[in-house]
């Protein structure tokens, strides 16, 4: 791997974070305006759609492009071997999806799905494109690449989008934002990368590659499905309007994981994999949790408790519906995220097997529970993902526990600081709630809100706080030397 000075990858790890903190912030900026102006059924029409195409996208380059980062020095024909086979499954992906379309189209009853799907379906050949060029990058730890291309990309793309839905395309003015995104990444990455394939393929230096990669695809994958089945149970059973209320919870719930999750789950794969013995790896686990739940249990309450206020605030009166669906999904996105901090932790210990089974069994009883839910309506559907989420907590604590070595009692003790506070912030907010329930709905907010960060805040250093610092001095000590982002990423399901 390239060598690199640490202040440079400090600094090209910064980019990256700071990066997603504006893409995140663009889409927040962005949704209430596409939301106004297209409505529930456009939304999710092209949520349906995006879940297809993402779900292509997972083995689209059968994961060479990750696993050619573990080489140190790779040929050029390796390289080119990798990119032509990478192409080539993107290829059969693109029309395999593509002859999928119409079927589909007639399954959901949506007769405007299947050119949807033919029209969004080249973005897995350009993902697959550039494989070889995002493992350059991240081998040569040339972060600030994706940083400017995430930033730049996303602003273009959105002024397309915003564009075509002024001026009456609908659900084409989504699918036109992204083929203009991923055609504005592709020619950002492969120009900065300069890479030119050589015209040759050597199948014997890409068998090792492919079977690095067999483990990894299988839990990706079963990841995706399992995050995009409820999204297609509710379409299935409830319609396209019902599929547009559930996307938008979903999107709006994932702010806990982009924010708080996916920062902490890197630096746990990272000090877990890099542990000197067993007791210090356990310890990092421990610390990881109390971070993760101190930063999310609030959150998520909060989305829980102020949902019928924010989300006709955010969206417009066109996605009232979406506000008891919000609430209902936030426990289920607590849970998936502190599942996400124990597959890292499991993958840093070398337990990719259990990491697998874990996230197989999790997909079946989120989709069973979803599935089940969606009979009385969406509602009852996002209800059924967080039961069904739930059903796993006992499985996953012991398997934490085992990989840790030590007792689930000593694991879940460091969280009880930031429940009790959570709890605490609760009765708070519910309290100021009824207190304000006669004031405009921004006020009641803007109350609920400052009430929530300040009780909750109060109660957590008064049972915990210098516990608390000493996590956080721990945290910043134990930066990952190489941060491996997910590059040039589109949405996940339902995410837009």
């Amino acid at each position: 791997m390239s060598s690199r000075s640490p202040a440079r990858v400090l600094v090209g790890t910064f980019l990256m974070s700071t990066a997603s903190v504006s893409k995140l912030a663009l889409q927040f900026l962005l949704i209430p305006i596409l939301a106004r102006l297209l409505g529930p059924n456009v939304f999710g029409l092209m949520s349906i759609a995006m879940s297809f195409v993402m779900l292509a996208n997972v083995i689209s380059d059968a994961g060479m492009g990750a696993a050619l980062v573990r080489d140190a020095n790779p040929s050029q024909e390796l390289k080119s071997t990798v990119f032509w086979l990478a192409v080539a499954c993107g290829t059969s992906m693109a029309v395999t999806v593509s002859l999928a379309a119409w079927p589909l189209a007639l399954w959901f009853k949506q007769p405007q799905l299947a050119p949807l799907l033919w029209t969004l379906a080249p973005i897995l050949i350009l993902s697959s494109a550039l494989s070889v060029s995002n493992a350059t990058i991240i081998r040569s730890q040339r972060f600030e690449i994706f940083a400017a291309g995430e930033f730049g990309c996303a602003i273009l793309s959105a002024a397309v989008g915003v564009t075509m839905a002024l001026k009456g395309y609908g659900v084409w003015s989504l699918a036109g934002q992204q083929v203009v995104l991923w055609i504005a990444k592709s020619a950002w990455v492969l120009g900065m990368t300069r890479f030119c394939p050589s015209p040759v393929i050597r199948l014997k230096l890409a068998r090792p590659l492919l079977r690095f990669t067999l483990n990894n695809i299988a839990a990706s994958f079963t990841d995706f499905v399992g995050k995009s089945a409820p999204l297609l149970i509710v379409s299935r059973i409830l319609g396209i309007t019902a599929a547009g209320y559930y996307s938008m919870g979903y999107q709006l719930t994932r702010v806990a994981e982009m924010v708080v999750s996916n920062p902490v789950n890197v630096v746990t794969f990272s000090a877990v994999a890099g542990a000197p013995n067993r007791h210090a790896a356990a310890d990092f686990i421990t610390t990881g949790l109390r971070v993760l739940m101190t930063g999310l249990a609030p959150l998520c309450a909060g989305l829980m408790l102020t949902a019928d206020l924010a989300a006709p605030l955010l969206l417009g009166p066109k996605w009232n519906a979406t506000a008891p669906v919000l609430a209902a999904l936030a426990p289920g996105s607590l849970l998936v995220c502190v599942y996400g901090f124990a597959n890292s932790a499991l993958l840093g210990k070398g337990r990719s097997g259990r990491m697998f089974k874990l996230t197989f069994l999790s997909s079946i009883t989120i989709a069973i529970g979803t599935f089940i839910g969606a009979q009385w309506g969406v509602r009852s559907a996002a209800t059924g993902f967080s039961a069904g989420g739930a059903l796993m907590v006992p499985l996953y604590i012991w398997s934490l526990a085992q990989a840790s070595r030590i007792s689930a009692g000593a694991l879940l003790s460091g969280t009880a600081a930031s429940l009790i506070a959570t709890a605490v912030m609760a009765g708070f907010v519910l309290l100021a709630r009824h207190e304000s329930a006669s004031l405009d709905p921004l006020l009641q907010l803007a109350i609920a809100v400052g009430v929530g960060l300040l009780t909750y805040g109060a109660a957590l250093f008064g049972i915990g706080g210098r516990q608390i610092r000493t996590d956080i001095a721990r945290l910043k000590r134990k930066r990952p030397d190489i941060v491996q982002p997910s590059p040039m990423m589109a949405p996940q399901a339902g995410e837009l």
